[in-house]
């Protein structure tokens, strides 16, 4: 796996999207794989390969058999500075870009997602999505992703991890072989954008046909390596993990008002989100979800929670880590995700990048009834969530002139 420390939270006003955009401009050729070379070479070799964008990173892999993995090396090592940027593989992709953006927004949460984080952050780049605002996209030029790609595509700014069966002495030899001539790159200056605090809930309305109605509610969270970071992780296994969760008992068994619901907790390098959604049943309404939500979040602010309930959450939290690092492509992802995020002087030093794995479990199972409590009071406040209705409103007629923008 290749990561590069570049997302959404790096893209200016008005260029949105560039981070995802260029990574479809990756696979389309480079001064030695021409179009349509790089996916042949590894399909030909009996191997997979994708890549993924999000806040904070951008990341592509490749699976082969040992005895042939040094062709992932190759083509990462072409495609970080040699991409060719084609005019035409531009504007083609473009229009595949956009299409995947408008799909998005016809599915049943990204519309919601997209207006909850852009109400919650009001200054910090979280406030796009990573796929962009379409009309950023619309004006994105070939200039645009070339210059991007020239400020963050080289070895500096990027992290190469390799998991699997190799001889680790030859494989840094040909990495060295591989990366060495290519210049580190320029030193980029971190964007310090900080949130403000919150000041008050906030709401926003989709109108959107759907047959069911969602709610997404966000609570502003502190970023990865935090102290009180440990404490979300255990209450969103308590709200969710599994059929003797909280919000399932509450929501599924007890009042059958919901299909699903879920609370989750990423970690993040600033400040995001906590977040807790559900769907609704037709004939049961939004606001009396919400309620029942915010009794079981009572709950946990007033330390309703049994020790040995405590213990099941970190259980399943560990179980969940074993499970991510049973694969070679799991374990890189792992690995690479936290090389990535877990950095600068607010992580304590022996937990920065991929060395944050060895003491996370540590850390939650240093979470007490008392801390889960306390942490549970200082983040789950009115004033510090973000709510959103994802409520039906059918397609207009034709006749009448109008048509559904799908947004709120």
């Amino acid at each position: 796996m290749l990561w590069y420390r570049v997302g959404s939270r790096d893209e200016e006003l008005g260029q949105t999207g560039t981070s995802h955009f260029l990574e479809h401009m990756l696979f389309k050729g480079t001064d030695r794989y021409a179009k349509g070379a790089i996916d042949l070479t590894t399909h030909l070799n009996g191997g997979i390969n994708n890549a993924f964008t999000w806040l904070d990173f951008t990341a592509y892999y490749f699976s082969f058999a040992s005895d042939r993995w040094q062709t992932a090396l190759e083509i990462e090592a072409s495609r970080m500075r040699d991409t060719t940027f084609a005019e035409e593989e531009f504007v083609s992709e473009k229009q595949v870009v956009e299409e995947e953006l408008r799909i998005g927004l016809d599915g049943p949460w990204e519309a919601l997602e997209n207006e909850v984080w852009a109400t919650a952050f009001r200054q910090h780049p979280y406030h796009s999505p990573t796929v962009g605002w379409l009309e950023d996209l619309e004006s994105a030029t070939g200039a645009d992703m070339k210059t991007y790609y020239d400020r963050w595509y080289h070895p500096r700014n990027a992290t190469l991890v390799i998991v699997g069966d190799f001889d680790t002495r030859e494989a840094l030899a040909k990495i060295k072989d591989m990366f060495g001539s290519i210049p580190p790159g320029p030193v980029v200056k971190p964007r310090n954008i900080v949130e403000p605090p919150q000041k008050g809930e906030k709401r926003v309305t989709v109108k959107k046909e759907t047959p069911v109605e969602r709610l997404l509610i966000g609570y502003h969270a502190p970023p990865v390596a935090d102290p009180d970071n440990y404490a979300l992780h255990v209450a969103a296994a308590i709200l969710s993990t599994g059929k003797s969760s909280r919000l399932y008992k509450r929501l599924v068994d007890q009042d059958k008002s919901v299909t699903v619901a879920s609370a989750t907790h990423h970690d993040h390098p600033d400040p995001a989100l906590f977040l807790v959604q559900a769907e609704v049943k037709p004939g049961f309404k939004l606001a009396d979800v919400e309620r029942a939500v915010y009794d079981e979040i009572d709950r946990l602010k007033r330390g309703d929670m049994s020790a040995a309930e405590l213990e099941k959450a970190k259980r399943l939290i560990e179980a969940d880590l074993v499970m991510s690092n049973e694969e070679p492509l799991q374990q890189a992802m792992l690995l690479g995700q936290y090389e990535t995020i877990a950095t600068g002087e607010r992580v304590p030093e022996d937990s920065r990048g991929f060395r944050y794995l060895d003491t996370m479990l540590d850390r939650i199972n240093a979470v007490t009834v008392e801390s889960a409590a306390r942490v549970a009071r200082k983040y789950f406040t009115e004033d510090n969530r973000t709510v959103g209705y994802l409520v039906d409103q059918p397609n207009e007629s034709p006749a009448d002139g109008k048509e559904s923008d799908g947004g709120g």
